[in-house]
């Protein structure tokens, strides 16, 4: 296909709600215009036909080049292409039939007679309309729209359902759900952009016209996962940019089902990246993107309260500008008063947010966090608390994160974590836990995200994009 002929079919999704508008206003207009006191609108209905027959014209010639582009569906291709041309025929028989009415008809029935004309043309509109949106959205688009609302567009919500990740079936569970939020739109069976099909398993083996998209060796050899990580801006790049992208998580994971030799049938823990794939499923279960700010509403802490905190030399404001939660941070200072913690007591119900990380909290301190039972994020970073200190946290039944990274815990702290209900992430980066202990949390708490430091970031084909300037 030449240039000209490219640049008319990509016009077609302009021009194709063109007539679909015009061609319903005369149809309106005319049903409108039956009654006497909008009997002027009658005038408009025919040069609005006339411009519903060329634009519709236009459409079916633009879908027809569009079309050869390949990478629809045959058979709804078929029926829209057929249904969109006798939509521009039907519009031209209106139009030519509707100026001769008053030849044939008495003028008591012109009305109803010019009417009656449209129907059949609005039924066929409709239905090129039903199997245009077929081509791009399913063809169940226009007598299903709540199956429609029901399909998952968000991996993450599939994926939160894994109980066990080590044993979910990496495709299956895992890399499926996130082809099939990603990738489906344009290849899938209503849809094969260069000839590729993702939503059935022999198709996918089979590849797309440039060939094999998942081959044996290193993931960068695989077409499949090697378009996810080029610049964005490039032309092969996958998905294309005006598409939601996928987060590094997902493209991890599908690289790591692509490492594996792509089997179809395994669970996690066959892999030899096992405990990666479980720290990216972790990643993309984790709650903790969600806010947490409580939904609820609270009211709001006195003035005097506040302002003794602020003389206190503790630094106290709301976490957003609408909002009656608060965040307190001891940033800067290396002593913390024991009136100062227990001022907090006065801001139980609103505080939510704590940072003491890097003073010199002592775990005799700690009881006086216990009575903050609406604290959701916690800092204990860089403090010199142990197990006695911790065990104080427990009855912190809504604390979400807990950050005790550079601090000296041991395995005597596995129990107390444990315990937390709300813990869902937590930071334990340069601790002196073991591995065991580390187990045994995730073995007992599978939704708990646990961090360990330790980041190693692959080589991708983006990172070595040399960017030159211009010479001249």
């Amino acid at each position: 296909m030449d240039y000209v002929t490219a640049l008319i079919g990509r016009l077609h999704p302009l021009l194709v709600h063109l007539p679909i508008g015009v061609l319903v206003m005369a149809f309106l207009f005319e049903c409108i215009s039956a009654q006497r006191r909008f009997h002027k609108l009658r005038k408009a209905v025919k040069p609005l036909l006339l411009w519903g027959v060329l634009f519709a014209g236009a459409a079916a010639v633009s879908g027809y080049f569009l079309r050869q582009e390949g990478g629809y569906d045959e058979v709804i291709a078929e029926r829209h292409q057929n249904l969109g041309i006798a939509t521009a025929v039907l519009s031209l028989v209106v139009y030519v039939l509707r100026s001769k009415v008053k030849y044939w008809v008495n003028p008591s029935g012109r009305k109803v007679v010019k009417i009656a004309l449209f129907f059949p043309l609005m039924v066929v509109l409709i239905l090129t309309g039903h199997w245009g949106g077929a081509l791009t959205h399913g063809e169940d688009y226009l007598f299903a729209p709540s199956s429609q609302q029901l399909r998952v567009t968000d991996p993450r919500e599939r994926i939160r359902q894994i109980g066990s990740a080590t044993d979910a079936e990496l495709y299956a569970d895992i890399v499926q759900p996130i082809l099939e939020a990603r990738c489906y739109d344009c290849h899938s069976s209503r849809r094969q952009k260069g000839d590729l099909r993702l939503d059935d398993i022999s198709a996918m083996l089979r590849g797309g016209k440039n060939g094999p998209v998942i081959v044996t060796g290193p993931a960068d050899s695989s077409q499949l996962y090697r378009r996810l990580v080029l610049p964005i801006e490039h032309d092969d790049h996958m998905p294309p940019r005006e598409k939601a992208q996928l987060s590094s998580a997902e493209i991890d994971l599908i690289r790591y089902w692509v490492e594996g030799t792509a089997h179809f049938d395994q669970v996690v823990a066959t892999y030899p990246s096992r405990e990666n794939i479980v720290r990216a499923v972790r990643t993309l279960q984790d709650p903790s993107e969600e806010s947490w700010i409580p939904d609820e509403g609270v009211r709001k802490a006195p003035l005097a309260v506040t302002q003794r905190l602020h003389a206190l030399q503790v630094n106290v404001r709301p976490v957003a500008e609408s909002s009656s939660y608060l965040m307190v941070s001891f940033a800067g200072q290396k002593t913390v008063l024991d009136e100062q913690l227990e001022a907090l007591t006065d801001v139980k119900d609103q505080l939510v947010w704590l940072n003491l990380s890097h003073t010199h909290l002592k775990d005799e301190q700690v009881v006086y966090l216990s009575s903050l039972l609406n604290l959701r994020v916690l800092y204990l970073n860089g403090t010199t608390l142990s197990a006695q200190g911790v065990k104080h946290l427990t009855g912190l039944k809504k604390l979400a994160w807990l950050n005790l990274s550079d601090t000296r815990v041991t395995d005597d702290i596995v129990d107390h974590l444990i315990e937390m209900p709300g813990l869902r992430r937590l930071y334990l980066f340069n601790t002196s836990l073991s591995r065991e202990g580390i187990a045994r949390i995730e073995g007992r708490r599978q939704e708990v995200r646990i961090d360990t430091g330790g980041y190693f970031l692959p080589r991708r084909a983006s990172d070595t994009v040399i960017y030159k300037r211009p010479s001249g």
